[in-house]
């Protein structure tokens, strides 16, 4: 999924890794970095993640 230019993500959200549930604390160009269950942050590749799309936190930016 691609943002529109004018949306950005507001917040953390949810992922499936290797059929389990990580947070995504933020989003790269090619990677995104995940809180694993051990407390550290890792970085993923985005195709390595499953998200559903309807249940990203996404605002306008409001751009003129």
């Amino acid at each position: 999924m691609e943002l529109d230019e004018d949306e950005v993500l507001i917040d953390e959200f949810e992922a499936i890794l290797d059929g389990e549930r990580v947070k995504i604390t933020a989003v790269l160009e090619r990677t995104c970095v995940y809180v694993h269950e051990d407390g550290e942050r890792r970085l993923v590749r985005k195709e390595e993640l499953w998200v559903e799309a309807d249940k990203l936190p996404i605002r306008s930016r409001g751009l003129p």
